[in-house]
């Protein structure tokens, strides 16, 4: 048995067909590659297109290949962990030096200090505006005449220390105290600020008022009881490519320590950075950027952020608290270490569990493209959970823009040698498969790496039948959104994919393009050179794995045993009744687990599968004879 230091299971797998011992089982698949927006070097699971489009956006140009390959993956059924690899890209923020804020848990982390940045790292951010605002003062001075001016004193016209100047920007009317010569001679009218002056107050030059975020903001009921007043204020995010507000975030609070009725935190800042979609609330804002209104004259701007034993810095909020974020920039063409990196948040088979891992598109260039299938592949090897799934590079079988149409034995030649590349193993599946298919994100036909289709006949076989069916041929092998092939193999190119390991994906006249092979890419004769046998051992240890993760501390007694034999001995059971195995024995018992393996704390069970075989070649002998003999005298029967 391995050696293990810390309680766990060891999962082993024997091969007596060839005495090969390999490895494990999970499920889901995986991808990783440059996106629109969405986390930066995390997993996150998608379920379907609907949801890779409102986690990581649209394809763009670039990225194309990669996303059509997911989403196609998708189409067949699957769900998939996605990660977004750490390129060149960046968040916009407040003061336009774009910084990369990857996750949540790195803004958490104190990855930067701007007082607001987007969320989503990318050139989208820098369409957007945060807006954050308040009731704004309770009441207004109007100048009879003319009307309040920039920088306008207001004064008793007796002495400088009753007065103060006018306040006006873009976004706001309020006042402050000044120590400017009094000013006389004008006359002004004191009016309540209503609501319907908050409702016209500009927003930047969105050509918005504040009345397109919410209804003028009041006192919390969390400030009411403690006798505070004027603490509720509002967050919106602008998309200034369309003046409109895209995310609306109402009656918050200006106080750190404030509660909802339900008892979570309310206030403005804790709330942006849990729940909004859009931004980030960085480092405090400074004195420049809120207005001690209420407090006394000259008494020192207090932090914003107050709580409810410091009640003078309730302060109301100007333009500066908020602003257009910009810096942010985008960057899909990855290179081999980027999107390898990206690839190894997949080795860890405690922190996400995979079936299939998806090369997707191509990379920079053939060389690149390379790298990434031997990534793909380093997954699933090590592991030994999961299986990868491997296309060949695109300009192996398209020419470039302008060049010459390549010719079916180029094709061939430049599949096989791209494949030559990827080492024997029975987790990884290789096909000849570029398929032409339309892109209707982008408006355009293009050719994409078969790949996720591949997968995705394993998942539809799966939930049309089981794990150790083969995925190829007529019955389960049609592939979906093909226009055409962009190598479609005759007998002879077949034949020399086949015994390369390759499976050929080909189009027959009349019917659509199929899988028409289904080995792993394991170069040995061996059982596990079949997709269905791979799978079937994948799903058996994974019912192994679950099992014996129960018998974990117990005592390694007779009771025990048998427990855990006849529990796996019904899966298996199960398993032969629908047509995975023609036989199988469990041992466990003392004969493997002795006495000195019971003192090394150990338990050993042994499970010896015969799977069933999927027909790969057929042979139909017709024999005609003379109408007076016997079938007897001809064929003994």
């Amino acid at each position: 048995m391995a050696s293990q230091v810390s309680p766990g299971v060891v999962i082993r797998e024997r091969d007596l067909s060839n005495a090969v011992v390999v490895g494990n089982s999970a499920i889901r698949g995986a991808i990783a590659s440059s996106f629109r927006k969405g986390p930066v070097g995390k997993i996150v699971n998608i379920g379907s297109e609907r949801e890779l489009i409102d986690t990581f956006g649209a394809p763009a140009e670039a990225n194309a290949g990669d996303w059509l390959v997911a989403s196609e993956f998708l189409r067949y059924g699957g769900s998939l962990a996605v990660v977004r690899a750490a390129t060149g890209v960046l968040n916009a923020t407040l003061s336009g030096t774009g910084v990369l804020v990857g996750t949540k848990e790195a803004f958490d982390a104190g990855v930067t200090t701007e007082k607001f940045a987007a969320r989503d790292a990318g050139a989208d951010g820098n369409n957007l505006r945060v807006v954050i605002v308040d009731k704004v003062a309770d009441s207004k001075m109007v100048k009879a005449a003319h009307g309040l001016s920039v920088g306008d004193a207001l004064s008793d016209g007796a002495t400088t220390d009753h007065e103060v100047t006018v306040v006006i920007d873009a976004n706001t009317v309020g006042i402050k105290h000044g120590a400017a010569a009094a000013v006389t001679g004008n006359s002004f009218t004191a009016s309540a600020f209503t609501a319907s002056d908050w409702n016209a107050l500009p927003i930047g030059t969105t050509g918005l008022t504040y009345k397109a975020i919410a209804p003028r903001p009041g006192t919390s009921a969390f400030a009411s009881e403690r006798h505070l007043s004027g603490d509720e204020v509002h967050v919106a995010v602008i998309d200034e490519a369309t003046n409109t507000v895209v995310e609306r975030l109402t009656y918050l609070s200006k106080l750190s320590d404030a509660k909802t009725p339900e008892g979570a935190s309310a206030y403005w800042k804790d709330y942006v950075n849990e729940y909004s979609g859009y931004v980030y609330a960085g480092s405090a804002l400074t004195s420049a950027e809120y207005s001690p209104v209420g407090e006394a004259p000259g008494a020192a701007a207090a932090s914003y952020g107050a709580t409810a034993a410091a009640p003078l810095t309730l302060a109301y909020i100007l333009s500066t608290a908020g602003g257009s974020l910009s810096g942010g920039t985008d960057d899909y063409a990855y290179t081999a270490g980027e999107v390898g990196a990206a690839y190894d948040l997949f080795l860890d088979t405690e922190e996400t569990t995979v079936d299939f891992v998806l090369m997707g598109g191509d990379a920079a260039d053939e060389t690149d493209t390379r790298a990434k299938a031997a990534s793909v592949a380093a997954v699933a090897n090590t592991r030994k959970d999961c299986i990868a799934f491997v296309s060949p590079w695109t300009g192996d079988q398209v020419a470039t823009s302008g060049g010459a149409a390549l010719t079916p034995a180029t094709q061939l030649a430049n599949t096989l040698e791209f494949m030559d590349t990827i080492a024997s193993s029975s987790y990884v599946v290789k096909d000849s498969g570029v398929k032409y298919t339309y892109d209707r994100f982008n408006d355009k036909y293009r050719y994409i790496g078969c790949n996720g289709d591949v997968a995705g006949l394993c998942v539809s076989t799966s939930s049309i039948s089981d794990d150790w069916i083969s995925p190829a041929g007529n019955n389960r092998g049609g592939l979906r959104n093909v226009v055409k092939l962009a190598f479609n193999p005759n007998k002879a190119a077949r034949d020399d994919l086949y015994t390369a390991a390759i499976n050929p994906i080909v189009a027959f006249p009349g019917a659509g393009p199929i899988l028409f092979g289904d080995k792993t890419a394991l170069a040995s004769p061996s059982a596990f050179d079949r997709i269905n046998v791979r799978r079937l051992f994948l799903n058996v240890e994974k019912r192994a794995r679950a099992l014996a993760e129960g018998v974990l501390f117990e005592q390694n007694d007779e009771t025990t045993r048998s427990g855990f034999a006849s529990s796996i001995g019904s899966y298996l059971s199960e398993v032969q009744a629908r047509r995975g195995l023609t036989d199988y024995l469990v041992v466990c018992d003392d004969t493997n687990n002795t006495p000195e393996v019971i003192d090394r704390n150990e338990f050993v069970a042994e499970l010896y599968l015969k799977p069933t075989r999927s027909i790969n070649f057929v042979t139909v002998t017709v024999t005609a004879t003379r109408t007076g003999v016997s079938f007897a005298e001809v064929v003994g029967r």
